[in-house]
């Protein structure tokens, strides 16, 4: 079956390039998954040009079933890192079939892991059986 999970949130991804220089560095991304974990993954993100002003454009994913097995995650992320523009930021959030979440925080060249900390008071938390002291005192 396969982990499936839900993407959450992904921001629009503001860029300088053409519309033909996006699509151009789309189909190399997906091109150089092939034969690696993420073939076939990577290519059912679909993007669409939302705006075009002032020398930029503005692209969002548009896909049938945002439920899947998003295993190209980093392959995305990786993506939007090498078109988005300078000083422009956009954020993936996922969360999987076993209530786990994870992200990432995107800007040129740079992507970032999100951290997700269940917190009560300000305070991290740990759950689960057996757990005594569930605060952690930092």
């Amino acid at each position: 079956m396969g982990y499936y999970s839900t993407l959450q949130r992904c921001d629009t991804v503001k860029t300088p390039l053409s519309v033909e220089e996006f699509m151009e560095k789309w189909n190399e991304a997906i091109t150089s998954a092939i034969g690696t974990y993420e073939e076939g993954y990577l290519d059912f993100y679909i993007w669409k040009m939302d705006s075009d002003k002032d020398g930029l454009r503005w692209f969002s994913i548009d896909m049938e079933d945002w439920y899947a097995k998003h295993y190209a995650d980093s392959g995305l992320a990786k993506f939007i890192s090498s078109v988005i523009a300078p000083g422009a930021s956009c954020i993936l959030d996922f969360s999987g079939e076993d209530g786990g979440q994870w992200g990432y925080y995107i800007q040129a060249k740079t992507v970032k892991d999100i951290e997700y900390v269940r917190m009560v008071d300000g305070k991290p938390i740990e759950g689960g059986e057996g757990n005594e002291g569930l605060l952690h005192s930092e």
